[in-house]
């Protein structure tokens, strides 16, 4: 009796599994091996098949030498002819059958196939089209405070704005930012900085980029800095996860120093003003990578000048954010190098910033 009871299990699950192929899609390659499952689309010179063995595969079309659906998809020809019906195979290749009446085709010249509801790729391919000409505004303002009266009277500040204009396609971001800061009374911070990029990718992986800044720092005696580049970058990664993109160009960088003198009742000179001024090259790397709730930055610059490649300088900064409670504010906290190979007499090669902001982001 037990075995009987096994038996009518081993027929059902049998007979289960033939249903389960007779309905599936049938690919046969020209090979001649046969490959079952859901036909989920074909374009681009690919099949792309759900299966149970292997998840979604992909099988060049080169390969294929006939294909049938046990359900109705859209079949279009390379002459342009499109038509919503089960295709089964024929000895010249396939023929779709329709409610009102049948198309027959070579295999060869099939260039799409797509389920009932999905976009066909003309219809896709248009909707990306238009997607990456849309054009968004995004916002950021951040504020960083700090301060103390007691012995010693320490106060430092820091404001910035942000605003990115961004399609699919290209970006363009305009920076604002200032930072004050003083330790008794001595003048420890105080910088502004303005700064223009914009990148376009004109293919999925390349495109090119400008961008320019003016920058002054009176604790670093610098009156002036205005730097600009242009030139090529290429993505290397992008996904939903990360993207790395790659700069390569040409750059022009000024610099002007103001004299400096002694702090005595007749002050005397200790550094005369100078300033510095060549075209050069501008290397850079900027990364993102998303994690689940945060998102960490990086970006590193390389721009040593054509007068002498022993002039450079080196830019680096690392970013986290995270989310507060509501998705219009976040904290930012990160690290910034700035390495200038020959810098003013009296000024450090390298000047490291931390810091930890409070952002408003809005669109």
């Amino acid at each position: 009796m037990k075995n009987l009871h096994l038996e009518n299990i081993f027929r059902a699950v049998f007979a289960l599994a033939l249903v389960t192929t007779a309905l599936a899609d049938r690919i046969e390659l020209t090979d001649g091996s046969v490959i079952n499952g859901k036909l989920l689309s074909a374009e681009a010179g690919k099949l792309k098949v759900e299966t149970t063995f292997a998840g979604m595969i992909e099988i060049k079309q080169g390969s294929v030498k006939n294909f049938s659906t046990d359900e109705a998809v859209n079949v279009g020809l390379a002459g342009g002819s499109q038509v919503l019906g089960k295709v089964e195979v024929t000895d010249a290749g396939i023929k779709v059958v329709a409610n009102d009446g049948q198309m027959s085709a070579p295999t060869a010249n099939v260039a799409a196939v797509w389920r009932q509801g999905a976009d066909s790729p003309d219809t896709k391919k248009l909707k990306a089209e238009s997607e990456a000409k849309n054009r968004n505004w995004a916002y950021e303002a951040s504020i960083a405070i700090a301060g103390r009266q007691s012995t010693t009277n320490k106060f430092a500040a820091a404001f910035g704005f942000k605003a990115t204009l961004a399609s699919a396609q290209d970006k363009l971001i305009f920076a604002l930012a200032t930072e004050n800061a003083s330790d008794n009374g001595v003048t420890t911070a105080d910088r502004a900085f303005g700064g223009m990029d914009y990148s376009s990718f004109y293919s999925a992986k390349n495109g090119w980029y400008a961008r320019t800044s003016l920058e002054k720092d009176a604790t670093k005696n610098l009156d002036l800095r205005s730097s600009s580049a242009f030139g090529l970058s290429r993505r290397l990664i992008k996904n939903e996860k990360q993207d790395l993109e790659f700069r390569v160009g040409v750059s022009y960088l000024y610099d002007s120093y103001a004299a400096i003198y002694s702090s005595a009742l007749v002050p005397v000179l200790i550094q005369p003003a100078s300033s510095f001024s060549s075209a050069g090259l501008d290397l850079a790397f900027l990364h993102t990578y998303n994690f689940p709730n945060s998102k960490l930055t990086n970006m590193i610059a390389f721009t040593p000048a054509f007068k002498a490649f022993s002039n450079y300088r080196l830019h680096h900064e690392s970013a986290w954010e995270l989310p507060i409670g509501s998705s219009m504010w976040k904290l930012k906290l990160g690290v910034a190098n700035d390495y200038n190979s020959k810098p003013p007499a009296l000024t450090d090669r390298l000047d490291t910033t931390y810091f930890t902001n409070l952002i408003l982001n809005w669109k």
